[in-house]
């Protein structure tokens, strides 16, 4: 049952959970400003698209993509990790019951996919499209493959820093490189700029890496900024990069205490939860965290850096990577 009611008691419209999920609307169906999300993936494939100085309008459908893609993924991961909030607003499965959450994710992802196939009508050539297409679902596979490593990871007594990276890479950092790719390869209106395009994927791939970083972060020291209390990953005992620099660092008494609290059945209590973030203070884990993503960035400028691209195109990549890295929600 759901903690939530509605105040039209008619069958809400699946589409009328989707304008909700998106922040166009409350549960009510009335007109809300709430932004719903950060919009980061459609905003890298127009900052690609601008990048290798092709139209933006011929880019705009995977853009529309990308964040259907994006949102269908947060539906179905709200359900998976039972989380009730999402940017400080009831979530899907919450307010609907799980059903519905997985018939509107789902239904989310087809859309984005028929958002995806308007590439022809905005003048992108039947292989470009078909090609982008292509890239699309292969990095949405490897998204979903990342959410069940990050699911199996839960369950397991440690994982190795490498394991976390190849999970990341997929959960997370695949969209943020096809996003930045995309946008590249579809823009040019002479065809894509397949060097510059790469070029632009590498850079998506460490930004990927920094958002990540940066996000497991704030799932233990975030607070009030992120809709989530201090210690959330910790509570649900996620292999995030904190718990897995922990768990594998500590030594002695404090390792045992470790293994006996992430092993526990369910839910950690507050207590046990603390005693994980003190833990964490002494080993630096925080830092060992920040000092990982601030080690991509330097990479990923460099190779902004290394670019010809047009007008403030360079300085606009820059001021997102600096961004990624100290962001508080």
């Amino acid at each position: 049952m759901s903690d939530f009611s509605c105040s039209n008691e008619s069958v809400t419209d699946i589409y009328d959970i989707h304008r909700y999920y998106m922040g166009w609307q409350e549960i009510d169906g009335t007109h809300t400003a709430s932004l719903g999300g950060k919009r980061m993936r459609p905003t890298l494939a127009m900052l690609a698209a601008d990048a290798v100085g092709g139209d933006l309008d011929r880019a705009t459908p995977i853009a529309v993509a990308l964040e259907y893609v994006h949102n269908f993924s947060l539906i179905h991961d709200d359900l998976e990790d039972m989380d009730r909030v999402r940017h400080h607003r009831p979530s899907v499965w919450a307010v609907w019951g799980e059903s519905a959450a997985i018939v509107s994710g789902n239904a989310m992802l087809k859309i984005a996919d028929a958002a995806a196939w308007k590439l022809r009508a905005a003048g992108v050539h039947e292989p470009v499209a078909l090609e982008a297409e292509a890239v699309l679902t292969d990095h949405y596979l490897k998204m979903m493959e990342g959410q069940y490593l990050d699911i199996f990871f839960e369950t397991e007594v440690s994982i190795t820093v490498d394991q976390y990276l190849d999970m990341i890479e997929r959960k997370t950092g695949a969209l943020i490189e096809a996003s930045i790719y995309l946008g590249g390869l579809v823009a040019p209106a002479s065809g894509p700029d397949r060097k510059k395009a790469n070029a632009l994927k590498e850079i998506g791939y460490e930004l990927g890496r920094i958002f990540q970083i940066r996000d497991d972060v704030l799932g233990v020291w975030g607070g009030e900024a992120t809709g989530k209390p201090v210690g959330a990953d910790i509570k649900r005992k996620k292999k995030a990069l904190p718990a897995v620099h922990a768990l594998s660092t500590s030594e002695g008494t404090s390792a045992k205490r470790l293994n006996e609290i992430f092993q526990t059945e369910g839910d950690l209590d507050e207590e046990d939860v603390h005693v994980v973030l003190e833990v964490m203070e002494k080993l630096g884990t925080q830092e060992y965290c920040q000092s990982m993503a601030e080690e991509r960035w330097l990479t990923g400028r460099r190779m902004i850096e290394s670019l010809d691209l047009p007008g403030g195109a360079s300085a606009e990549f820059i001021e997102l990577g600096e961004f990624l890295l100290v962001r508080e929600s």
